[in-house]
């Protein structure tokens, strides 16, 4: 495994530096294996970065949730593959500057956290090959620049994946964004004619001003039946499947968008490709 350039700033979370640790480090307690295990590439990383990678998954427990440090499971349980993607992304954390604590909470939500009871994507349009073993679902609000970002990402995995991951799109219209719950319902409402991505995609060219007059302009453009269009963005079926949406993001403690769920886990990293990646390598064992 080669690390990836990760960005150093996680939403929500910024990456300290870890100078203020280094006079305080020590290579370690006695016994503990500082060999890297196979696979696991620590090239990129320092003395002082080495320290704190060997210090973590000596001192973490395995991610199979056997009593065995994580560097053990990795080198001796075959069977235990989360553990190599655990150290992997140890290894990842470490080059962008987390700290001991901060890897230890990532680590907790990425591996040990239950999954959130299933999402209903039943009524959520959907991208991909629908008998792929890797589901992620996205909660959004068409006024958020960085879901806009995400759309590029959410596609790129398909088109990486085409036989393995499938993508739905979940409304989250965020209350301060004055224009995003009428562009769902508008996005919605070309969904029952069968053009949901059509008009989804000119709503994100147009993201910036999504006035009434902008929707509908994009909606003709689309060839979307226009009166039926407007009647079904209107109606109280459409505005309830967006409540529903958002709904079900409130009770999973959504309160940013994007959030998105792989399998049923709570993305928690950088919004970009190689830790899309590397997750979904994970679910699919790789």
């Amino acid at each position: 495994m080669v690390f990836a350039t990760w960005s150093a700033l996680v939403w929500g979370t910024d990456a300290r530096s870890l100078a203020s640790e280094k006079a305080a480090t020590s290579s370690g307690p006695s016994g503990d294996d500082n060999s890297p295990p196979p696979g696991i590439d620590i090239s990129k990383l320092d003395e002082f970065e080495r320290k704190v990678f060997f210090r973590v998954i000596n001192r973490e427990p395995s991610a199979c949730g056997k009593g065995q440090s994580l560097i053990y499971s990795v080198k001796h349980d075959s069977g235990c593959r989360a553990s190599f993607y655990a150290v992997g992304y140890v290894g990842h954390l470490v080059d962008s500057g987390f700290t001991d604590s901060e890897i230890s909470e990532k680590l907790e939500k990425r591996f040990r956290e239950p999954r959130h009871t299933p999402i209903d994507v039943s009524a959520a349009p959907m991208k991909g090959n629908a008998a792929s073993r890797v589901t992620v679902v996205e909660f959004v609000d068409y006024e958020c620049p960085h879901c806009k970002h995400a759309q590029a990402l959410m596609r790129q995995l398909v088109e990486e994946y085409p036989n393995d991951v499938k993508v739905y799109f979940k409304h989250f219209p965020l209350s301060a964004h004055t224009n995003a719950r009428l562009a769902a319902e508008s996005a919605i409402a070309a969904q029952k004619q069968g053009k949901f991505w059509q008009l989804s995609d000119k709503i994100w060219a147009n993201s910036e001003n999504l006035t009434s007059a902008v929707l509908e302009k994009s909606a003709k453009e689309v060839g979307l039946d226009l009166g039926r269009w407007r009647r079904d963005r209107d109606s109280d079926e459409v505005k309830g499947r967006v409540e529903k949406d958002r709904a079900e993001g409130m009770n999973l403690g959504i309160n940013a968008t994007p959030s998105i769920y792989i399998n049923g886990r709570k993305y928690d990293d950088p919004l970009e490709i190689a830790s899309l990646r590397d997750w979904v390598d994970e679910e699919l064992g790789r």
